[in-house]
């Protein structure tokens, strides 16, 4: 007996000990009639909506073909072993990004075996691009670890990202079926055109590729970058260097005394240590602004979606403007707020922000441990100064991420449209009685709209973990004991009750 028919036996055999009567004899009943039914053919209603549409499910993205665990496992030992995966790695990237990797790889190799011969070398400076490249490594396989990625390279991009489900909903939404009176407007004029859904999103993900991200973050990550690869220098520096003859010494005797070493193999280490950091900690910071991008493109789909009922917004924004004085307008409002919150990347971008706040929350934790250990001595260390370096620059930009994902949020769940639209109809109802039972169902349809919304609709999260109440709960404590520790320790008053606004960090609304 295989190990899966054992499992399965002995979960069979302890449920049979709460089974009662009437269940046995339910599974002794033959319950195969079924089988001998007569059956017509059916077809699923295009024009009513499901849960999963509001929701957004409709529009499933690529879900990982192996569970976190594994993927981390899988991760880890290809990156330890690279050259054996070379082929892998050139299939999942390019083959001269795979060829600088495998440079990098060597040079890890190369820093490891002088580490042992440099005596005095920091351990951060060799183990910290190890444990970057391990981390990056993983994050990029479970990236590319999907379902998704195991279509033919040959099928066309739309088949290999749409599943029957979206296919069938885009179906349903085909431009000679579901369609709304929108506004227009050309060279200044005001016209009408009847559009779907898909042209409607068409035009919104034009304007919002047409906007000009800006460069800040990219420039903060370069500086953060150079400040994290330059830091043993300037820490060697600072310690052999005397205030009173700073201004006698030159370049060469300042350079002497950052490198502190003056041999070949020092130098070669140094030499090493810095083309990786500079390599890693950029690839990094890279990764995270494309994050920070990504959320960015999310607020700009939920601006201009707000801008559709607001026939000012509207015309400013170049986008069409259409009211929800029709069931069918409520029907496609919703339809289209779901498609736009679905678009873009997803669970790639979820799998960088996990990585951001977990490695954040690790070196706190860490940070507040080395200051329970000995608070006097903390800034001694160049592992610390690098950990507080690290820790700045994500929490910059967690609390970045965290405002566009709240901003974003709150423009979707924003009520007040649907508010609007309410009292709008109850005007049109005072100009126009003959219509006021047609008005007052869309009325109805509106207030049930706003009610599923608020039913369906969760706070952002920065942080899927954050669902599961037990390791929320369990990270919380941790985190504000160690906090509390060192607040206690260097301040000397306790901190006994966790406030609100620790919860308000896990749950920003």
């Amino acid at each position: 007996m295989s190990l899966n028919a054992r499992r399965k036996f002995l979960l069979l055999q302890i449920g049979a000990y709460d089974q009662q009567v009437w269940e046995k004899s339910l599974e002794q009943t033959d319950l195969n009639g079924l089988d001998s039914k007569p059956r017509k053919t059916g077809h699923i209603k295009a024009d009513l909506i499901d849960v999963d549409l509001v929701r957004g499910s409709t529009f499933s993205k690529a879900k990982p073909d192996s569970p976190w665990t594994a993927l981390t496992r899988k991760g880890l030992v290809r990156v330890l072993l690279f050259p054996f995966f070379f082929q892998w790695w050139i299939q999942v990237t390019s083959k001269s990004i795979s060829s600088c990797i495998l440079v990098l790889y060597f040079m890890q190799v190369a820093a490891v075996v002088l580490y042992l011969e440099v005596p005095g070398a920091c351990a951060s400076e060799v183990f910290g691009p190890m444990c970057l490249m391990l981390l990056l490594g993983t994050v990029h396989c479970q990236i590319v670890s999907t379902e998704s990625s195991r279509w033919p390279s040959g099928s066309p991009a739309a088949s290999r990202t749409t599943s029957p489900s979206q296919l069938s909903w885009l179906q349903a939404c085909h431009p000679s079926k579901d369609r709304v009176s929108a506004i227009i407007w050309e060279q200044g004029e005001c016209k009408k055109a009847d559009m779907s859904v898909l042209e409607i999103s068409g035009i919104i993900l034009t304007r919002v590729k047409l906007v000009e991200q800006g460069m800040g973050y990219l420039v903060l990550g370069g500086l953060m970058t150079a400040t994290l690869a330059l830091l043993p220098f300037f820490f060697h520096l600072a310690q052999h260097l005397d205030m009173s003859s700073l201004c006698s010494l030159s370049l060469k005797e300042l350079g002497e005394m950052a490198f502190w070493q003056h041999d070949g193999q020092a130098y070669a280490f140094y030499f090493i240590t810095t083309v990786q950091r500079v390599c890693l900690i950029g690839l990094f910071f890279f990764m995270m602004c494309v994050a920070e991008r990504t959320y960015k493109q999310r607020l700009l789909f939920a601006k201009y979606f707000s801008h559709l009922t607001s026939a000012r917004k509207a015309k400013k924004s170049e986008i069409p403007h259409f009211r929800l004085k029709k069931v069918q307008n409520i029907k496609m409002w919703l339809s289209l707020r779901s498609f736009l919150r679905r678009r873009g990347p997803q669970r790639s971008v979820d799998v960088i922000v996990s990585t951001i706040f977990l490695l954040a929350l690790s070196i706190s934790f860490i940070i507040c441990a080395q200051l329970l250990h000995n608070h006097q001595t903390f800034l001694e260390s160049l592992t610390n100064w690098e950990l507080m370096v690290w820790a700045s620059s994500l929490v910059l930009f967690l609390l970045r991420l965290a405002t566009l994902g709240s901003e974003t949020n709150c423009k979707y769940s924003n009520s007040s449209v649907l508010l609007t639209e309410q009292i709008n109809l109850y005007l049109k109802m005072e100009k126009k009685p003959n219509k006021k039972e047609e008005l007052n169902i869309v009325n109805n349809v509106l207030k049930l709209a706003t009610k599923l919304m608020k039913e369906l609709d969760i706070p952002f999260r920065l942080l899927g973990l954050t669902v599961n109440p037990l390791i929320y709960n369990l990270t919380r404590v941790v985190i504000l004991s160690a906090v509390s520790a060192v607040v206690s320790d260097l301040l000397g008053f306790n901190i006994r009750k966790p406030s609100c606004y620790s919860h308000a960090i896990w749950q920003i609304n």
